[in-house]
């Protein structure tokens, strides 16, 4: 059987290249760019883009990737390795959230067996981490703060230049950054407070759950009635309303806020906006950027679109012209076009748009039409490639069957195929 399956692969490439594909099994694309696509899907599949790899192997159970020195390996969503460079020793290998070891940027060896004891580095945003019987007792560090926890969450103590935190929760705890703020809880979240002590917004206050809150500093005032559901706040230049939170929510100012969740919803700040009816069904959402604008529109979970509309005019980019704008039905087809290019298919099973790994491996599966465009070029794939359809200036082909029977027009040479038979192929007169 093993040796079968090596033939079978072996003999793949060859009976593409006398026209003959695999699709969706077999897939070869030829160097392009400096870049190269092969797969045999679902069960394997390599990409080479410059310096940059990656291999899937039965996506998502086993996929590696890498760049330049570099060199990253994950199984399942859980356990995966890493090699930094091939100048240090520096690497990982952890099966999360069960085991941990490597060696970290400063040469050191570290391993851990999760919740017996241990100690990681470079992990969820801290240097180190060590704990012992997790969650009786776990310290960590960020540059020079460190942190100790016992019993986590019910005591831990965080102290480093300016930083000081202690928490016994949820009795009582307080925190200071030097320069910025003293913070206070006590019988958390029935009472906390605040004092800022920066120049830029002096002030501060309490909030007392569910009662009464109010903060005050030198740009804003801000009060809770049955806090959290009833707040105003007013300043200089932003008012906020909830009545109550967080089915009624108003603002105006730099942010601007209309939410009657969950029927209706507004909010823009910045260059986001966002918009929803029936949330969370239907979304119209907007994102400005430096040259364009992009669109999003969904109704959850059956249909996405998306454009990107230049919003000023640049070169040959003209102001209000689309760029790019994709479309899907799910799960039934989908739609998109980047420039001159475009491609329709259908089925669409796979909810998102475009996921990698599903198009590397398994969306040709599933994909019964597909139709693509670039420039003059429209090319037209049926059940699995069994038919073939391509247009281009001065040139016309299909196939059936795998290229059992085709016919291709160049010009105005003319040639038919049955079989290993050709007919044609001479300029008519």
């Amino acid at each position: 059987m093993r040796r079968w399956i090596q033939t079978a692969l072996l003999a793949l490439p060859l009976a593409a290249s006398a026209g003959f594909d695999g699709d969706p099994l077999y897939e070869s694309r030829p160097a392009t760019n400096g870049a190269t696509f092969l797969a045999v899907r679902p069960f394997y599949s390599a990409s080479v883009e410059g310096e940059r790899w990656r291999k899937d192997y039965l996506w998502p159970i086993y996929t590696s990737k890498g760049f330049q020195d570099e060199q990253y390996g994950r199984f399942l969503f859980f356990g995966w390795s890493q090699d930094f460079s091939a100048d240090d020793d520096r690497h990982r290998n952890w099966l999360i959230p069960l085991w941990f070891s490597g060696t970290s940027a400063e040469g050191e060896d570290y391993a851990a067996l999760f919740p017996l004891g241990g100690t990681i580095h470079e992990f969820l945003g801290r240097d180190k981490v060590t704990f012992v019987l997790f969650p009786l007792y776990a310290t960590s560090e960020i540059n020079d703060v460190k942190s100790t926890s016992v019993l986590w969450p019910i005591y831990s103590r965080t102290r480093g230049e300016g930083i000081e935190r202690v928490r016994v929760w949820p009795l009582y705890g307080t925190g200071s950054l030097e320069g910025e703020f003293e913070k206070t809880f006590v019988l958390w979240p029935i009472y906390t407070s605040v004092r800022y002590t920066n120049e830029r917004n002096p002030g501060g206050g309490f909030i007392i759950v569910p009662v009464y809150g109010h903060i005050s500093t030198e740009q804003a005032e801000n009060w809770w009635f049955v806090a959290p559901l009833f707040r105003y706040m007013t300043s200089d230049v932003q008012w906020i309303v909830h009545a109550p939170w967080p089915f009624i929510q108003l603002a105006d100012g730099e942010m601007y806020k209309r939410i009657f969740w969950p029927v209706y919803g507004k909010k823009h700040l910045g260059t986001l906006t966002r918009q929803y009816v029936l949330w969370p069904i239907v979304w119209n959402n907007k994102t400005e950027y430096a040259r364009h604008d992009q669109h999003r529109r969904f109704i959850v979970p059956v249909f996405a679109y998306e454009s990107d509309v230049a919003s000023k005019t640049v070169g040959s980019q003209t102001e209000g012209e689309v760029l790019s704008r994709y479309w899907k039905i799910w799960p039934l087809m989908s739609w998109e076009r980047n420039g001159d290019e475009s491609r329709f298919r259908t089925v669409e099973l796979w909810p998102l748009r475009n996921t990698p790994g599903i198009e590397r491996n398994w969306a040709p599966w599933w994909t019964l039409y597909r139709r693509e465009r670039l420039g003059e070029r429209t090319a037209h794939h049926l059940l699995w490639g069994l038919y073939r359809q391509e247009r281009s200036s001065g040139h016309f082909e299909w196939s059936l069957l795998k290229g059992i029977a085709g016919y291709t027009r160049n010009g105005e040479s003319r040639q038919f195929r049955l079989l290993s038979m050709r007919f044609g192929g001479e300029e008519e007169p």
